[in-house]
């Protein structure tokens, strides 16, 4: 895979660019307590961190899509990030209709194709049919790779907007059938056949669960190397404290 090096392809590039559409006296407190942030904060540092020690312990310690997660951190030290990738529009032109998904962050890698979904720590929700239109995405985005739909910060019963809680499927299938219809693709498998994948293909992690596993990682790495490591404990613990201050 090519790597661009243009500005706004950088986390930090990508997360001024989204500022920049926003209210900007809504992050005149650092951002404290926004998604978008401490996601970007967190990344960064998993980024930079030595993949499969830290990203590869993150995946491993979701839960869900077991098989395709065994595969993402196989290929962890080859992965790239594209936080914020802007609008991706299920199906192709000529459709009914198009519907414009938002992630937060996609991962790929050789073989996996990983659309991350990221909610801030203290109060998160979905739109009713957030779900099925990311999944939707997924499947005709990842072409030949695996794909992946991560949940960080979110462990089912999720909250759904004037829904209550509920599980995965029932927050996917609610809304599915609608969703395809309008997205109108016949190449795309069926409804149920897309529903009965949903274990395969969703996976989640607490915020809390990631602090954990962030700890645990650094505790445990060493290269050898006092200043390496010594390198190592202040970017996992700027992924710690971004945490903990957004909490």
């Amino acid at each position: 895979m090519e790597t661009s090096f243009t500005a706004s392809s950088s986390i930090v590039g990508k997360l001024l660019e989204e500022i920049s559409w926003e209210k900007a006296r809504d992050y005149r407190a650092g951002g404290q307590g926004r998604e978008n942030v401490l996601t970007a904060e967190v990344l960064v540092g998993l980024d930079f961190l030595p993949r499969t020690h830290f990203l590869g312990a993150v995946i491993q310690a979701a839960q869900g899509a077991d098989d395709a997660r065994k595969k993402l951190v196989s290929e962890a030290e080859e992965l790239q990030m594209h936080f914020l990738p802007g609008d991706f529009s299920p199906g192709a032109d000529g459709h009914k209709a198009k519907l414009v998904v938002q992630p937060d962050a996609i991962f790929e890698t050789p073989t996996t194709y990983t659309l991350v979904e990221a909610k801030r720590i203290r109060y998160g929700s979905f739109q009713p049919e957030q779900l099925a239109r990311e999944y939707v995405t997924l499947m005709t985005k990842a072409g030949t790779g695996t794909p992946i739909l991560f949940l960080l910060g979110v462990t089912p019963p999720v909250r759904v907007k004037g829904n209550g809680q509920l599980g995965i499927a029932e927050a996917v299938g609610r809304f599915l059938s609608p969703v395809l219809e309008r997205v109108g693709d016949q190449t795309l498998p069926s409804e149920s056949e897309l529903m009965a994948r949903i274990p395969e293909v969703f996976c989640w992690l607490s915020w809390a669960e990631l602090d954990r596993c962030i700890r645990e990682a650094a505790n445990a790495y060493m290269s050898g190397h006092d200043s390496g490591d010594a390198s190592v404990r202040r970017i996992a613990s700027f992924i710690q404290n971004a945490v903990a201050w957004h909490a």
